[in-house]
């Protein structure tokens, strides 16, 4: 595909958005000693309520080996809990714990008042267009409730 074709590309111009957009996230997740991945992970997880380790490897769109690294790595530093189902014992529950709450407050504190120029510039009407968009693209996809 020629350059030109690229940039009149809907899902390349989406792609490159991603990938710019994806400086923010990092720079917050090194501030708090994580990768992007646990960032994501702990941010995935609601306070109180565990999810299967399957369905944080359909919203981290990821292999589920990849999720036990990442798992184990936030149960090394007391974020998570595993559990069994309580239904199936085959299945690994993980839960934030106190710690993993109180950073997760922080991170989601933080990714919420992160300030984008690029998003800045856009009215606030566009703005709304645009989350309006993302929702609708999102719907879609794999989501925590997801099995």
């Amino acid at each position: 595909m020629k350059r030109e074709a690229l940039q009149d590309n809907l899902y390349w111009l989406f792609m490159v958005a991603s990938f710019r957009a994806k400086k923010g996230f990092i720079k917050i997740a090194e501030q708090h000693g994580l990768t992007v991945v646990q960032l994501y992970a702990l941010c995935t997880l609601e306070p109180g309520q565990p999810m299967p380790m399957k369905n944080i490897a359909n919203v981290l769109n990821c292999d589920p080996s990849n999720v036990t690294g990442i798992i184990d790595r936030l149960f090394l530093q007391h974020f998570i809990e595993r559990r069994e189902h309580p239904a199936d014992r085959r299945v690994k529950m993980v839960v934030l714990t106190t710690a993993g709450v109180k950073l997760r407050e922080k991170l989601v504190d933080a990714v919420v008042a992160h300030r984008s120029d690029r998003l800045d510039r856009l009215s606030a009407s566009e703005q709304a267009q645009l989350k309006a968009l993302l929702l609708e693209i999102l719907a879609s996809e794999p989501t925590a409730a997801a099995n």
